[in-house]
């Protein structure tokens, strides 16, 4: 009767209505154009500078630089976007203020890092990440050079979840949940747009790190949006993920091979 009581509890949470948002769903669906455009256009543009372009696979580090300025990008968009249409509130317009206790926020980071091994190991049982430890974006972290490391560790703890908790948990997911009336159906339709443009942006050679794995990450993260109704939360959620990236990414080079100073 407990565990019962636990599930309706949290299918309850998942399901509680938040204000509506203060923009339209066209918002964030220009954002989501403005993802894929950029990931296009930085990874053309680094390729050439790199003089990469005729090679036709681009390196680790420039999946990764490409990665990188994507997420800024978008991160100082939406940033400048909402600071314009809500002045001083649009912290809290953007739910990123709460939760504030540490407490909370490690929990919601250690969840995340659980379920992201979870994930990982079910993909590896099943036969379905193709020998891939990492994403391909983040191959430079198995590949010890400093400062890319560095870069790499950036990308998947901090400007990527950010990117990723802004755009999709901040701004789509609450405008398909209101036009659904169903925050469910708001999670798993954010999730498949969030695949979709995985697929669109992605270099990998296999359905894991393109399509499979985006997708089960992103359910996680929409789910803890949904249950706190706050995207700080679910940047936390997403940026565990990242950590297990990274934590993949050493174990599987051996921790002799890190990039620290003599």
């Amino acid at each position: 009767m407990r565990a019962q009581g636990k599930r309706e509890s949290l299918m309850a949470r998942l399901r509680a209505a938040e204000a509506p948002p203060a923009w339209r769903l066209t918002n964030g669906v220009v954002f989501v154009l403005a993802y894929v455009l950029f990931s296009i256009v930085w990874l053309l543009s680094v390729s050439v500078l790199a003089d990469e372009a005729q090679s036709g696979a681009p390196s680790a580090r420039t999946l990764m630089l490409s990665a990188l300025l994507t997420a800024i990008v978008i991160t100082l968009g939406i940033g400048q976007w909402a600071r314009r249409k809500f002045g001083e509130r649009w912290l809290s317009v953007l739910r990123l203020l709460a939760p504030s206790r540490p407490a909370a926020l490690l929990a919601i980071l250690l969840f995340g890092l659980g379920i992201a091994w979870t994930i990982d190991l079910g993909g590896r049982l099943l036969n379905l990440t193709a020998g891939q430890i990492v994403p391909p974006t983040l191959e430079v972290l198995r590949q010890g050079e400093p400062l890319a490391f560095v870069l790499g560790v950036l990308l998947a703890v901090v400007f990527q979840p950010v990117a990723d908790g802004l755009l999709f948990g901040g701004l789509v997911y609450p405008s398909v949940a209101r036009v659904s009336g169903d925050n469910r159906i708001g999670i798993v339709a954010v999730a498949l747009l969030y695949m979709l443009v995985s697929l669109l942006t992605s270099s990998s050679q296999g359905q894991w790190y393109a399509l499979i794995q985006p997708f089960c990450m992103m359910l996680v993260v929409l789910g803890v949006r949904a249950y706190t109704q706050s995207v700080r939360a679910a940047i936390v959620a997403r940026a565990a993920f990242g950590v297990f990236f990274v934590l993949a990414a050493l174990f599987s080079a051996g921790f002799a091979n890190l990039p620290l100073p003599n």
